[in-house]
């Protein structure tokens, strides 16, 4: 019966030295076991640093974080102040506003009143307003006449009711 370790091939034997035929050297041998113990101990020192680097990193960061505190603490007091400042700011601003569209509003009117002027000398705006008047002339005649005319039909009309009745009467 052939077994699975029959099959595979057979390897070499090799032949190792004797002990006393290598030599050993103790202090190359030494190195690395030194190396292991160098690492330990830079690790342990770095490792005693640490606390101290917290308690470092820990005061600059209280350092930095009162800083802050009394910065903002600042800023929120002279929040009053600069809102005073900005009111008083603001009104300035807004009272020039005022001024400058006074002063424009001025101006413009003075340029209307020289426009107006200037129609007003032209010879058709004189020819203009002289037939404007005739006919409000014209118009009041009218009116008048229609008033006089009206109230001479009503008294006619009144004659003419009251010749009317009388006839009616007399006829009986």
């Amino acid at each position: 019966m052939s077994t699975l370790t029959d099959k595979l091939p057979k390897l070499p034997e090799i032949k190792l030295p004797e002990v006393s035929a290598v030599k050993i050297d103790l202090d190359e041998a030494k190195k690395p076991a030194f190396a292991a113990a160098g690492v330990v101990d830079l690790y342990v020192e770095q490792v005693k640093e640490l606390p101290a680097t917290a308690k470092k990193l820990q005061a600059d960061l209280t350092a930095k974080l009162e800083a802050a505190r009394t910065e903002r603490t600042a800023q929120v007091k002279a929040l009053p102040a600069d809102a005073k400042k900005l009111q008083a700011d603001l009104t300035a601003k807004l009272t020039k506003a005022q001024t400058d569209a006074v002063a424009y509003y001025e101006k413009l009117a003075d340029r209307g009143e020289k426009l107006v002027a200037q129609i007003r000398r032209q010879p058709t705006t004189k020819a203009t307003i002289a037939e404007g008047k005739a006919a409000v002339k014209k118009a009041e005649a009218t009116a008048t006449a229609a008033k006089k005319t009206t109230k001479a039909a009503v008294k006619t009309a009144e004659t003419s009711v009251e010749a009317v009745e009388d006839a009616a009467a007399k006829l009986g």
